[in-house]
């Protein structure tokens, strides 16, 4: 299962690349793509800025993939996820087309994907939990003890006994 979410996060990963090389280098075409409002340079190149940090991250998270960065990354991807639904559905400043879908529908799948892959770290890594069965309870033997201890005070007794007798 880790060669598999290797595979899925750095194909992830250059995805957010390409996208974000896009958005660098012609602005105005994807702002048509992601928005249908105003352009705004600055929004885009921050959005790049943002998902080339973001790919960086997951880059970092394929070499070594655990189950809390993949929470981690699960969580970073589906609250945008949920943004982009937002902005499409309910409120409409981003066009529902081919595009936009394609690519709500990949990054809500990519963060489902890693989720998956969490749990299914945490339950191959998890030990194995077996019923125990109570003990037996041995049975006490104290009666050797208090002979012991009766055998022990006899002695001391002959002892004190001889002493007074000389």
């Amino acid at each position: 299962m880790k060669a598999q979410l290797q595979i899925g996060l750095r194909v992830g990963a250059s995805l957010l690349v390409l996208l974000a090389l896009a958005l660098f280098a012609e602005p105005m075409s994807a702002h048509k793509a992601i928005s249908s409002g105003a352009y705004d340079s600055a929004t885009h190149f921050l959005l790049a800025a943002n998902l080339l940090g973001l790919a960086v991250i997951i880059f970092v998270v394929a070499a070594n993939p655990q189950a809390d960065t993949l929470g981690a990354l699960a969580a970073a991807l589906l609250i945008p996820g949920l943004v982009a639904f937002h902005q499409m559905l309910v409120s409409g400043t981003m066009p529902l087309n081919i595009h936009t879908v394609a690519g709500l529908i990949a990054i809500v799948g990519f963060g489902m994907y890693l989720m998956l892959g969490r749990t299914q770290d945490l339950s191959e890594t998890a030990p194995a939990r077996v019923a125990k069965k109570p003990a037996k309870k041995a049975k006490k033997k104290a009666a050797p003890k208090k002979k012991a201890k009766k055998k022990v005070a006899k002695k001391a007794k002959k002892k004190a006994a001889k002493k007074k007798r000389r």
